[in-house]
């Protein structure tokens, strides 16, 4: 069963993913790991196409943050919920949402191999983003 090593090991990719540093999340994933982003439509498969999708992510925002609030576990895993928020950097909502932090919660579901993630699937609603800059949610 998945317990507080694994817990450990969600908080650190956490930080990892906030860092702003595409590499920080490869430590805590295995070379052949797969990231399905719900929202996104679409898996990344391997640490090179996630570490790419990530460093999109990061070019976008900047100041990316993803906080871990609570965790379950399992016999394969760990759940968690999260508060992700960034900053918006450019006029691409608007010149009235630029400067402003967004907000979306949401929740992942990561499975382990050997102590690293092998799969990391991660749910929230895109629209939430809009919604917290106050602008309609198309």
């Amino acid at each position: 069963m998945a317990g507080q090593a694994e817990i450990e090991v969600a908080k650190k990719i956490f930080l990892a993913w906030s860092s702003g540093n595409a590499d920080a999340p490869e430590p805590y994933m295995t070379s052949d790991a797969v990231l399905r982003d719900i929202v996104a439509g679409d898996d990344q498969d391997g640490w090179p196409a996630i570490r790419e999708f990530f460093d999109e992510g990061v070019k976008a925002w900047p100041d990316l943050d993803l906080t871990p609030e609570e965790f379950w576990t399992n016999d394969r895993g760990v759940a968690l919920t999260w508060l992700m928020s960034a900053t918006v950097p450019d006029d691409r909502f608007g010149p009235a949402a630029k400067g402003k932090k967004w907000y979306s919660a949401g929740m992942s579901y990561l499975e382990f191999r050997d102590g690293r993630i092998c799969l990391e699937v991660d749910y929230h609603n895109g629209a939430n983003v809009m919604r917290s800059l106050g602008l309609p949610a198309s």
